[in-house]
């Protein structure tokens, strides 16, 4: 049974506040990680955690402490320290966390400062209280999700593994298990360039780029019964950017598509040929697959690591939690699809993340602290039950 009293001295909300606001005092938008990730390792330093610092691209490392306690599964806790840009509007500086009641204020509270202070602090408590698990304990500060998702994808260049993996994203009223994936297409279109005063003498790069996306919605989408395909043509350029009296020979238009499970960065791109092979023009057309690129991830309900996963959230909120899907993409993508790791987001409440005066709810951070205990008890249970659990 779960000691309730070490649950709560583990999950203090004050000290759980308290660290969420110093991450917050380092302003970190993608490409200025450095400083706030120092202060990271150095936190789990002070803690014994001896934290490793690896390098990804400049001076912005990823965080990683790695708790080993004898022979059982694997957890990876997750989280990314770079924030979304300040909004316009802010009542205070976003880099001063302040408190108002429950909330805490600042950029990058909820997304995801919060989070990682609590996967901080899930890792220090479980390093105290060693003979209450076996196994291995993976905290991961990561840089750039906001992004590209380089401190992600370092990681899995590393050979990060794991046999569940917790993403303390702010996914508090739908913890998810599941999300859409990301193809940035690009494409080139070639014509032929001639005098603007004789147009027929030429191929209109432009005008063969507009006939094709003017039938992108002919384009068959994804289908899945809790996710949505999308697409957005995001932008279109043709000629030179100098004024001269000449039918445009290049044209390139980029559109961002929201995949589903079953569909891929191939398939994406065997459609937009398809589509552009049936309009038979004179032009050219080239397509590719442009950074970042995130496959759609699914993890099945009944999977032992969620089953646990909702014991532990009904442990603590007295009621079964609503599981969600993500309409957008996140590191989770990465660790659930290409590793095939079983993937849970799950963390503190923030309502208005990448808005003006972001707050997070300082008991969910709490909260989130005492589920992601149960959870980690319970997968990494010394029994031998949690090898099965997390297979």
């Amino acid at each position: 049974m779960v000691d309730d009293q070490w649950l709560r001295a583990a999950a203090d909300p004050e000290e759980a506040a308290a660290l969420t606001a110093h991450l917050v005092s380092f302003p970190s938008y993608p490409g200025e990680e450095g400083a706030v990730q120092r202060a990271v390792a150095e936190w789990l330093r002070q803690h014994d955690l001896a934290p490793e610092l690896m390098p990804t691209e400049g001076d912005r490392p990823n965080v990683l402490a790695r708790v080993e306690n004898g022979p059982g599964p694997t957890l990876l806790l997750n989280g990314h320290v770079d924030t979304a840009l300040a909004a316009a509007g802010w009542s205070r500086d976003p880099w001063q966390g302040w408190r108002e009641g429950d909330r805490l204020y600042g950029l990058g509270a909820g997304d995801m400062k919060a989070g990682v202070a609590a996967a901080m602090l899930v890792t220090r408590a479980l390093a105290q209280r060693r003979e209450l698990w076996r196994g291995t304990v993976i905290f991961t500060s990561v840089v750039d999700e906001e992004a590209y998702s380089i401190g992600a994808r370092a990681l899995i260049a590393a050979g990060i593994r794991a046999d569940a993996c917790i993403v303390t994203e702010p996914a508090w009223e739908q913890p998810a298990i599941g999300g859409v994936g990301k193809v940035l297409v690009r494409a080139d279109v070639t014509g032929r360039t001639a005098h603007g005063s004789w147009p027929e003498q030429g191929v209109n790069a432009a005008v063969e780029a507009a006939r094709l996306v003017a039938r992108l919605d002919e384009l068959p989408l994804g289908q899945h019964p809790r996710l949505r395909s999308s697409q957005c043509l995001l932008s279109f350029h043709s000629g030179p950017e100098q004024y001269i009296i000449m039918v445009p020979e290049h044209a390139r238009f980029t559109i961002n598509r929201h995949t589903v499970p079953g569909e891929t960065d191939e398939s994406v791109l065997a459609e937009m040929r398809a589509l552009a092979d049936s309009l038979a023009s004179p032009a050219t057309f080239d397509f590719a697959i442009d950074p970042p690129y995130y496959p759609a991830w699914e993890i099945d309900p009944e999977h032992p690591v969620v089953r646990r996963f909702c014991r532990a959230y009904e442990a603590e909120l007295g009621r079964a939690p609503t599981l969600g899907y993500f309409a957008g993409v996140a590191d989770a993508n990465l660790f659930a699809a290409e590793l095939g790791i079983p993937t849970i987001c799950f963390g503190p409440y923030c309502p208005n993340l990448h808005q003006r005066d972001e707050w997070v709810s300082i008991p969910t951070i709490a909260t989130t602290i005492r589920v992601l205990l149960r959870l980690a008890l319970d997968l990494l249970a010394p029994s031998g039950e949690a090898g099965a659990a997390a297979g």
